[in-house]
Order: structure tokens, then sequence, then C-alpha cells
């Protein structure tokens, strides 16, 4: 399996000095003998607030590293797809029928967490079917995998997308990525959507829960709010002071239930009054909230 999982780093080249500007990087999975990579499309897209033109490189498994293109990308599910024109037959990965997990069930994570390459965690399925709404996920329409693998030699049945804590972690179900390739290849796909700045997840309270036993550090008397997972580099968020593992429990001086009442407030005009949770400490944060229409 390992063979056909990759490296994949998407960098902008400084144009005084001529070295590569890191933006976010992240792992795939080759499907096709000609180059065809599925990965996650927070790995492949910038913020909207940055400036140049972003470039992908991907590392294969023996080293050799090539060009990359995006060919189709779904936000909201976050998923895309990436092309590189290798000089010879690739390995490839074949997806397997996430709807036939069950909990309970051993899985193994593959991939290049922090441009660590290699990386392998094991761990059980929890749930097959973790409605992304139930996560405060905006207009989801899929059911993600939970599994405790810290974040498959078999086919693939899902490919992280949320890592929430040590522990708990998310997986896009394989099903909802053979759909997706379905839909790209008869050009069916729409990727008009807004660019947002967070990736976050609602702190429901099993959830929770899980959390405290998982985490010694989260603070104890947190019991609802929306858990910043990811900040996009130079975002609005980013340069507002937002860092991953923030905890929001106030917006605008109202306590913050869903991701949903954030969204809907981005979509807005005017700075957000953010109240926030970092360890022990309350901060305040001022945010300009900036969204783009791809």
């Amino acid at each position: 399996m390992a063979p056909a999982v990759v490296h994949i780093e998407l960098f902008l080249r400084h144009p005084l000095f001529g070295r590569h500007v890191p933006l976010s990087s992240g792992s795939g999975f080759i499907i096709s003998h000609s180059g065809l990579i599925v990965t996650n499309a927070h790995v492949v897209t910038a913020a909207a607030t940055v400036t140049g033109r972003p470039q992908l490189r991907v590392q294969l498994h023996d080293g050799g590293a090539y060009e990359a293109t995006v060919r189709d990308v779904d936000r909201k599910s976050d998923i895309a797809t990436i092309k590189v024109n290798p000089q010879k037959k690739l390995p490839v990965l074949s997806l397997g029928r996430s709807s036939d997990l069950r909990p309970g069930e051993f899985v193994v994570a593959i991939g290049s967490p922090f441009a660590l390459q290699n990386t392998v965690t094991t761990g059980i399925v929890s749930t097959a079917q973790r409605d992304g709404k139930e996560l405060g996920i905006r207009d989801s329409d899929i059911d993600y995998i939970q599994t405790d693998a810290i974040i498959n030699d078999g086919e693939v049945i899902g490919i992280n997308t949320l890592k929430v804590t040590a522990g708990i972690s998310f997986a896009i179900p394989s099903d909802r990525i053979r759909r997706f390739l379905t839909e790209s290849q008869h050009n069916k796909h729409s990727a008009g959507l807004p660019v947002f700045n967070l990736i976050n997840v609602y702190l429901y309270c099993s959830l929770v829960e899980e959390m405290k036993r998982q985490n010694p550090d989260f603070p104890d008397d947190v019991t609802s709010g929306v858990l910043v997972h990811q900040v996009i580099p130079e975002s609005p968020a980013h340069r507002g002071g937002i860092e991953a593992g923030d905890v929001i429990l106030k917006l605008n001086g109202r306590p913050l239930r869903t991701t949903d009442e954030l969204q809907g407030a981005l979509l807005g005009d005017g700075p957000l009054l953010l109240e926030v949770r970092r360890g022990d400490d309350e901060l305040l944060f001022h945010i300009e909230p900036h969204v783009v229409m791809q």
C-alpha cells in the first residue's frame, strides 16, 4: 500500500531569492497508473489572500518528485484530484466499500503529517456513520468515519480530513470519494464555492467528553463552542491571531453553539468579535472576514 501513498507540498516561489515558501502539505494516494492522485482540498488550495501563483510538488515513495496540476476540487467535501505526468507506470490503490465497515474493525492510516513521510498509525473504527451535521459542518451530506487512529495493505476505505485531538479523527469515506470521481469524469462537479479561512468542528457534548479523556490539557470548564482545527496561512484569521486548537466560545458577545452561526457571520459585513479559550486563557479577537467566490 505504501508505494502508492505520496507526499504533497503547496508552495510559492520567492520572487527575489527563488526559494520555496511553503503554504501547506499533506498526503494523497495514486488511483491511476498514469498519475491521477486523490487528496484533501485543503492541502492543494491556498487562502484567497495569498498573492502569487501557488505550485504543487508531489514526492513518491521511491523519492521521485513531480510537478502537479489540480484537476478538480470539492471544498465542501474536502476532496480534490491532482495529476502528475510520470515517466513510468505508477503503483495504485483501489477504493474499498466504506459502507461495509463496522465499528470495531481494525484500520491503518498512512501519510505524511507535518511533512514526516511514510508515517503509519493504527486504530479501530469507532463509528462508520458520524453525520457531518453532528460535527457542525455546514451543508454536509457526508457520514464520516470516526477512528481512534492518531491522525490501509488493502483497499482504501477513507481519507483523513479532521483530527480533533489525539485519538479522535474523522475520515471521508471511500464511497463518497468514488462519487466525487464519477462526477468529475462527467464534468458535473462544481467548484464554485466560497473560500473560508478556518476549518472548524462543532463541540457536541459526547465529543467534548471524548476530548477530555484523550487530552488532559483540554479545559475542564469548556462544554460547548467551536474548535479551530486549522487556520489557513495568511488568512484574516491567521493575521488576526487565531490559532489551531483555539475554542471559540462567543461570537459578537453571544455564545457560539454551531459552526453554521460562525459561517453565517463570515458572510456578513464588518468585523467579528470572538471570545476564545486558549488553554487557561480567555482572549478577545477582532477579525475582519474576507470571503471570495472561487
